[in-house]
């Protein structure tokens, strides 16, 4: 790793240029581990106070960039990957946002015809068999509309993570968490058993690796939720 350069912080706000240099270094390149250094280097680098330097680091800690080890040989270095974190992240601010059900929802629309299309391009046999089990355990919970819709969820999100697309598999849980309060499950044992089978279709492009038909019989699936329960969440 080249080592990175820090300017001298001058002016009032210097805690914040601090984070705004290693912000910037972090999304020019750097990696998850690279050493930054030590509490002291870090105030002789920026040219301020070790109480500036604490104040910054909490900041970017908080933030999830770095990570910070105590002790003789502690210090920073930039923060390993957490999905769980970005996936938490994410679902908070939109409900800070006051994001509504029917905004998600139309974000979903938008997002699920493709992350089946790419399942069909890309599902190894592992994801195949965690989408194809998410059907059976929803088979199994017709009579319960709770444990149906939370089942039938599992469909989407497995789907999603058959597309091999990190960013849309943990957006569409997000996306779930911040559904899931706003719920009314009204899945009666007719219409349960209409998106099993609508699933299993949608499974069976997947396997079989034909991109527009996966695509197409999403795209058909959310839209006819959407038209026929505009109150409900996908299945």
């Amino acid at each position: 790793m080249e080592e990175t350069t820090w300017r001298p912080v001058r002016g009032t706000r210097v805690s914040e240029e601090v984070i705004e240099q290693i912000r910037e270094a972090f999304f020019g390149g750097l990696q998850p581990g690279d050493w930054l250094g030590t509490e002291t280097e870090l105030a002789e680098r920026f040219g301020v106070s070790r109480i500036t330097i604490r104040d910054a680091v909490r900041t970017l800690e908080a933030r999830g960039i770095v990570d910070v080890k105590v002790g003789a040989r502690g210090g920073l270095r930039i923060a390993e990957a957490d999905q769980d974190r970005f996936i938490d992240a994410l679902a908070v601010q939109l409900h800070l946002l006051g994001v509504t059900f029917t905004e998600v929802i139309e974000a979903q629309c938008a997002i699920e015809p493709l992350t089946a299309s790419m399942a069909a391009r890309q599902a190894t046999d592992e994801q195949l068999r965690r989408v194809a089990a998410t059907i059976t355990a929803a088979n199994e919970v017709i009579g319960d509309p709770a444990a149906f819709t939370e089942r039938s969820l599992d469909f989407h999100i497995a789907v999603a993570e058959a597309s091999g697309n990190r960013a849309l598999h943990a957006t569409l849980i997000a996306f779930t968490t911040v559904q899931k309060p706003k719920m009314a499950p009204r899945a009666n044992e007719r219409r349960a058993r209409r998106v099993v089978k609508i699933h299993e279709e949608i499974y069976q492009a997947i396997a079989d690796g034909d991109e527009e038909r996966a695509r197409t019989l999403m795209d058909d699936h959310v839209r006819s939720v959407r038209r026929e329960h505009p109150e409900t969440p996908l299945l």
